[in-house]
């Protein structure tokens, strides 16, 4: 799991999963790269992680879970974008509202 603190949405999980399942054990990384993700598949451990991440390595599969977490995402660009960067970011905008 993402480091404590570097999150309200995983630290709330990671609480309820610390107070009810005392018997996980909880790995905390920095952030997200390939190395986690093989890390990971090579451990046989579990990744929290997004749907739309499936594709990223070949031997993981993403399982759907139902509880009541959320977790908001979104783009990350650089204060002044380029042109191309803020059509993109207008074009994206214009879908989602």
């Amino acid at each position: 799991m993402m480091r404590k603190g570097w999150s309200c949405y995983v630290d709330a999980l990671r609480a309820e999963l610390t107070e009810k399942y005392p018997e996980i054990t909880i790995a905390d990384f920095d952030f997200y790269n390939v190395d986690i993700f093989n890390r990971c598949e090579n451990s046989n451990d579990m990744l929290l992680a997004i749907k739309s991440w499936e594709s990223v390595h070949p031997l993981m599969k993403i399982l759907p879970v139902e509880w009541d977490y959320k977790m908001p995402y979104g783009l990350l660009y650089a204060k002044d974008p380029s042109e191309k960067v803020e059509k993109l970011v207008r074009t994206v905008e214009g879908i989602t509202k």
